[in-house]
């Protein structure tokens, strides 16, 4: 008797027909109960257009030689699965299986999987497998989710996943799955977010994926000492000290704060408050408002070519900002206790003292006040869209500072604007910045006796990075405004790079031709030699050698600074601007030499010592030059932190001059930072 026939005499009699309606119905109940309904899905399934139906689900492949078994009810039985031919309807898919791949039910209750056939253990019998009475769950209209993913695993007949490690979205690699967020996650989280309990797999062994590693690398051999022993904790007494530092004994260090805070702190804790969009939702304003600079007092006793003199001055630098936005700002610098280069004093000379009172608040000679912005931000600010290029710009009385200062240090009424980040392949210039600028009133100069503050001058400057090395160049016109003939141009230019890891070395040079009138009435002609040179060290940072020469022809002016050109070159060229303190001639007329000294800074760049000699040699007519020979001169500075808002500064120097008097000072300050 064949088995439809066996089944169909089975089925026939009356009692067994009512146990078999018996047996299909507690199925049906057992299994709705194992149903979740399906809730309505997260704001994010939303974006999805819902189909009309449930798609079909595929049978899943097999993890190894031996397949797995998989059943699924098919809303869409005429559907072809990517593993078979189309399920007729009424029937089942049925796959073989391995004992060792089975997963009992009850473990998978959890998971809602099930399994899809059941083992017959009847040798005798035709078939080694039958299938279990299948009861297909009713699908709900899927949601955005579903459409990407598939519906929801709950009530359908799917074997486990493949056993084997992979990636998961988790907390962890391995660690637990982190609960959904209401409105944001699926609640219907996917099976590959975790992997198989051993219940679950039953005894199967996981497989592991071989190492993936890079083909230049080879895998090392293990050995005992890969891995630290563990702790012994025999004699292990707890230490509270040692708790605190558990950050390595790091610390908050004590800072200076402004003398003024407003609308946002310069130190503060947390998120920022919301900022506003008035000038466009891509150039939010967050307003800010400080009060910082410094104070500074010294006592100096100067001997200057004959005037020898005692000195107590003081200097307040205040720097008042404005940031509007993370790109716009105003700016104010002003000093109250000075006038020009006059400092609120008191002076002792030749056993007379005297008070000179320079209070004067806000100078135009020597103070600043500008605003800066970027012109690229600003229109896309108020086109609501990110900005269409990069345009630094400032107007105003506006400081610049160009080659380390020596073509440029100043504050001049104008406007400036740069073309920032270019490059060039073609000429190998991995970056360059030009910044064109131009000035009305205020120039700092030497070149013109009359109306020097009204000099009106156009320039245009660039920085260029080249193979390893640096170029600045800028050129400027500069009108006379006294209309004498003095108009003329004023070049700038410099290299730097390092040598061989032995010399960082820096060659200026700064040519200015143009005056239409005589040469012994011309004063701003000539050129400027520079070379300054540090030498690297055992200790580049802590001990640095430095060798600086320069070499001036007729009489170089700088484009705008209130000291001459050599004011980098050494201490002994420089100036503290505030007491007076005597320096060798910095002009570069006619004359040529240099600096040689050691720069020593603490291992905490906490404190600085300098020792240097300096030699300048005139030459040429002296008839006119500025420096009446010779000169020599040795000079020491000691500088020292004092907490973290104080500095103590100590200089001395002494110079030898030819047909001329000697030169010497020494001057203590101290320093208030804010």
């Amino acid at each position: 008797m064949t088995l439809p026939q066996r089944i169909d005499r089975t089925i026939t009699t009356p009692w067994r027909r009512c146990a078999l309606a018996v047996a299909v119905s507690l199925c049906a109940v057992g299994l709705a109960a194992d149903v979740e309904p399906v809730h309505a899905q997260s704001a994010f399934d939303d974006l999805f257009a819902p189909p009309t139906a449930g798609p079909a689900l595929e049978l899943l492949p097999p993890t190894n030689d031996q397949p797995i078994a998989l059943f699924a009810a098919n809303p869409n039985p005429g559907a072809a699965s990517a593993f078979g031919p189309p399920i007729p309807p009424g029937a089942t898919g049925v796959s073989p299986v391995s004992s060792a791949e089975r997963v009992p039910t009850s473990a998978l209750a959890t998971r809602q999987w099930h399994p899809t056939a059941i083992p017959n253990t009847n040798a005798n019998s035709a078939s080694s497998f039958a299938p279990p009475p299948v009861c297909a769950p009713t699908y709900a209209a899927s949601t955005g989710v579903q459409a990407v993913f598939g519906p929801p695993l709950t009530g359908t007949m799917l074997a486990p996943p493949p056993a084997v490690p992979g990636f998961m979205r988790s907390l962890g690699r391995y660690g637990p799955v982190p609960a959904s967020t209401p409105g944001v996650d699926s609640s219907h989280s996917i099976i590959w977010d975790q992997m198989p309990t051993p219940p679950q797999l039953n005894g199967a062994v996981m497989q592991a994926e071989p190492p993936v590693h890079d083909s230049c690398s080879n895998d090392a051999p293990f050995t005992s000492i890969d891995f630290a022993p563990d702790p012994k904790l025999d004699s292990y007494c707890w230490d509270g000290q040692a708790e605190l530092g558990v950050y390595g004994g790091k610390h908050l260090n004590l800072t200076q704060y402004p003398w003024i805070e407003g609308f946002t702190p310069l130190y503060g804790n947390g998120a920022w408050p919301p900022s506003f969009t008035f000038m466009g939702p891509t150039n939010l304003v967050r307003p800010k408002l400080y009060l910082y600079g410094d104070f500074r007092t010294a006592v100096a006793s100067n001997n200057n070519v004959g005037n020898s003199q005692g000195i107590w001055a003081n200097r307040l630098n205040l720097d008042l900002d404005f940031p509007i936005t993370a790109t716009e700002r105003f700016h104010m610098f002003f000093g109250p206790l000075d006038q020009g280069q006059n400092f609120t004093s008191v002076v002792v000379d030749e056993s007379r003292m005297e008070v000179e009172d320079n209070f004067d608040g806000w100078d135009q000679n020597t103070d600043t006040m500008y605003f800066e912005g970027d012109l690229g931000y600003l229109i896309g600010g108020a086109r609501g869209t990110d900005a269409p290029f990069d345009m630094p710009f400032a107007a105003g009385l506006i400081p610049m500072v160009l080659q380390n200062g020596v073509w440029l240090e100043d504050a001049f009424l104008g406007a400036a604007a740069t073309i920032p980040a270019k490059n060039s392949p073609g000429l190998d210039i991995s970056n360059f910045d030009t910044t064109f600028f131009a000035g009305f009133k205020e120039l700092t100069t030497d070149a013109f006796s009359v109306d020097a503050d009204d000099a009106q001058f156009v320039g245009v400057t660039t920085f260029m990075e080249r193979r390893g090395g640096y170029f600045e160049v800028g050129a400027a016109y500069v009108d006379d405004p006294a209309d004498l003939g003095l108009d003329y141009f004023n070049l700038g230019a410099s290299y730097t790079r390092r040598y061989a890891n032995l010399l960082s070395n820096s060659m200026r040079v700064i040519v200015n031709a143009g005056q239409d009138v005589p040469k012994d009435q011309r004063t701003a002609d000539g050129y400027l030699l520079l070379m300054e040179n540090s030498f690297l060290t055992p200790l580049p940072y802590n001990i640095i050698p430095y060798a600086n020469f320069f070499a001036g022809f007729d009489r170089p002016q700088p484009l705008g600074r209130l000291q001459g050109p050599l004011k980098n070159t050494g201490i002994n060229f420089e100036s503290d601007l505030l007491t007076g303190y005597p320096f060798l001639d910095d002009s570069g007329n006619d004359t040529y030499g240099g600096a040689f000294g050691v720069d020593l800074l603490g291992g905490q760049f906490d404190r600085q010592f300098i020792v240097e000699t300096a030699v300048l040699q005139a030459f040429g007519d002296p008839v006119g030059r500025i420096a009446p020979g010779d000169q020599y001169a040795l000079g020491v500075r000691y500088q020292v932190r004092l907490g973290n808002a104080w500095i103590l500064r100590a200089d001395a120097m002494h110079g030898w001059l030819e047909n001329s008097n000697d030169i010497d000072g020494a001057r203590l300050e101290l320093r208030h930072k804010f």
